[in-house]
């Protein structure tokens, strides 16, 4: 009789312990609110559950285990009570658990922690992205001052070509201009030459003409002094 007293007991406080520490826990299925075999579900967000030889809390506890401990179900009776498993030290462990203790999804803690770690490899992300940002601006503004000059320096070379285009049309003009005088240069010496051969010439026959008309004037002087001859002077003075 005190065995089952105490039996009784033991089944009435795991049941308010229970009863308490999973109030307002989510159930494994969302139709049947029964945990599925080949998933793994979590240990409601409690600080110890019992894990049970047997389905029923008057059975041996083989463990206790952490309140969001990853089990895998094996299998769900109607009763509510799940045979499970979990690893501890490289062995399998398998027991039974009410049913109502297990969630489909990681306790508040567990997921407040992976949403830490998450959004600490965000910011982590984040910061480097604004790193890059940073250098990336930087070059930008690299290359954007390297454009500004690029143009600044072709657009001087595109005057300077311009210049040198109108020197060198110029040049084209004046080598033109120099053929053309050299062309006249060489028509006026060969004017030249052609003058100076005409006044040779010319003087060939003036002294020509000189001579002859000095002849000329010799002879005719001998001819007047032939006709013209004065009277002898002395053969009058000699008859006186």
């Amino acid at each position: 009789m005190k065995k089952s007293v105490k039996s009784n007991l033991q089944i009435i406080s795991s049941l308010v312990l229970v009863g308490g520490l999973t109030i307002g826990q989510t159930a494994v299925a969302a139709d049947s609110g029964q945990p599925q075999s080949d998933y793994t579900h979590y240990v409601t967000d409690s600080v110890q559950i019992p894990l049970r030889s047997q389905p029923g809390y008057k059975y041996k506890i083989l463990r206790l285990l952490k309140s969001g401990t990853p089990v895998t179900i094996l299998e769900v009776n109607d009763d509510g009570w799940t045979k499970l498993s979990y690893r501890y030290k490289d062995e399998d462990i398998i027991g039974w658990m009410p049913s109502s203790v297990l969630l489909n999804q990681p306790i508040a803690r567990v997921r407040l922690a992976q949403q830490i770690d998450k959004t600490s490899r965000i910011e982590k992300k984040l910061n480097q992205a604004l790193q890059e940002k940073s250098t990336l601006d930087s070059r930008f503004n690299d290359v954007s001052n390297e454009l500004k000059k690029t143009k600044e320096d072709n657009f001087k070379l595109q005057k300077q070509l311009a210049e040198i285009k109108s020197i060198s049309g110029k040049s084209i003009e004046l080598n033109e201009q120099n053929q053309q005088y050299s062309q006249e240069i060489e028509k006026i010496k060969s004017d030249n030459a052609i003058l100076k051969e005409q006044i040779s010439q010319a003087g060939d026959v003036v002294q020509r003409q000189w001579f002859l008309t000095g002849g000329g004037v010799l002879l005719l002087g001998l001819l007047i002094g032939r006709f013209f001859r004065v009277p002898n002077r002395r053969n009058k003075w000699d008859s006186l």
